[in-house]
């Protein structure tokens, strides 16, 4: 009988027991759910807040990280230094929103959500990171700042002739900061602080000292007169040679004699004078013009540079020999010349003493020959007659209505001599001068 009471007691403890541990286990849970702290396992950054308050985590937090904003970022190009602290960017910390964050976490949904979610990140664990804000327009300005000391702009090297002395400046080698890349990298380096290497990009001019110093002495030069010219027409000789005067062409470039220039118009100073149109003399803006580009053309020949385009009047001119000129005209004619040798060529010009000199200088280093032009007319063309019946004339009279003149068929030649010997003779052109006709009114 005893025996039977003492399992009823002990039946009795054990469900007293499991009913206390349950009791206690929902008390426990019943805590943990409506605790105010951050529950376990959790971390910002790598600092553990786990059961802890969010004043107290906070202040954990600022006690670790506040004095990382004192640290400085030197930013570093050759010799040059510039040093700001992380809190001249008006950097902080958002200590509250990831606190926040942390305490959120496993506070979210039903009870039995939040249980599991409370069970998992004790046993594998939360990091939050600790986010930063920043003034990026303090970083802007640092960087313009920067840039303004460090920028230069890359200028060539320039070619003077004094009193036919020739001397040559240095050239300037550009720098730029890379603005965009050297921000991102200063914001990629807010939180360690390190040394930043300024990212400057190198601009090379085109013309250097060395490549300018190929220029050594006249390798072509030539001179036309313009004595008896009026006054207009001399101007637009000075004009239209002060134009291209002091030109660079480097090898491989291309130049047109037009588009140096300019339009030849009232408004940039040319003024009325005699030109050549259709194979008459009248009166136009420019006239002379053709002057210049003549006598460039054969300093141009002369020098060995190669001539691209050409062409000749329709009356064969007075200041040149037949053969040797080129005629200009805006949107119709053009000389055009390309360097082809391995160094720069410059153009030089002057008018005085009532002539006008065009001077190709170039390397003379390895010039060991000299060159000739000579024009050679094969066929001489005698104008024709054409008659105009005019009744109020006698029979039998004649009247000269145009004056005629003789045509022209011409070969020029360039001839290289070495040592008083031709070596090499060269077809430049062959060009027809068109004649014209006497006109007459005669009577029946």
């Amino acid at each position: 009988m005893r025996g039977i009471v003492n399992r009823k007691y002990t039946f009795k403890l054990i469900i007293l027991t499991l009913c206390l541990i349950i009791l206690l286990g929902i008390y426990s849970l019943f805590r943990i759910i409506n605790s105010n702290l951050i529950y376990e396992g959790i971390k910002v950054d790598e600092f553990n807040v786990s059961n802890m308050t969010k004043e107290a985590a906070v202040k954990l937090l600022k006690d670790k990280k506040e004095n990382m904003k004192k640290r400085s970022i030197k930013l570093m190009y050759n010799d040059m230094e510039y040093n700001f602290s992380i809190e001249d960017l008006e950097f902080k910390f958002l200590y509250q929103e990831a606190v926040n964050e942390a305490y959120r976490i496993g506070r979210e949904g039903n009870i039995f959500k939040r249980l599991l979610d409370i069970i998992k990140i004790r046993y594998k664990g939360v990091k939050i990171d600790l986010k930063f804000v920043y003034n990026k327009d303090i970083i802007q300005q640092i960087v313009e700042e920067v840039s303004s000391e460090i920028n230069v702009e890359a200028k060539d090297a320039e070619f003077h002739i004094n009193n036919g002395n020739i001397y040559i400046t240095d050239e300037v080698v550009g720098k730029s900061v890379n603005k965009d890349e050297l921000i991102k990298t200063i914001e990629e380096n807010l939180l360690t602080a390190n040394t930043i290497k300024i990212p400057v990009e190198s601009t090379m001019p085109k013309l250097s000292k060395s490549l300018l110093s190929r220029i050594n002495g006249i390798i072509g030069e030539y001179s036309t007169s313009f004595l008896g010219s009026s006054p207009n027409r001399i101007e637009n000789i000075r004009l239209s040679a002060e134009s291209i005067n002091g030109t660079i062409l480097l090898p491989g470039q291309i130049m047109s004699f037009n588009e140096v220039t300019g339009p030849i118009r009232e408004e940039f100073g040319y003024k009325d004078a005699t030109v050549i149109v259709g194979g008459q003399y009248t009166s136009g803006v420019g006239g002379g013009v053709c002057q210049t580009s003549t006598t460039l053309y054969n300093a141009l020949i002369l020098a060995g540079v190669t001539i691209l385009e050409r062409s000749p009047h329709s009356i064969p001119p007075r200041y040149v020999d037949l053969g040797r000129d080129a005629a200009v005209a805006e949107n119709l004619l053009d000389l055009k010349f390309r360097n082809d040798f391995d160094y720069p060529i410059y153009i030089a010009t002057e008018t005085k003493n009532n002539r006008i000199f065009v001077y190709i200088y170039g390397d003379i280093s390895h010039r060991d020959y000299t060159v000739k032009i000579e024009s050679e007319v094969m066929e001489t063309i005698k104008p024709g007659e054409e008659h105009i019946v005019d009744e109020k004339l006698k029979a039998g009279e004649k009247v000269l209505v145009q004056e005629g003149r003789n045509g022209y068929k011409v070969r020029t030649y360039r001839y290289i001599i070495k040592n008083g010997i031709i070596v090499d003779k060269e077809i430049i052109s062959t060009d027809y001068y068109k004649e014209k006709n006497y006109i007459y009114k005669i009577g029946r």
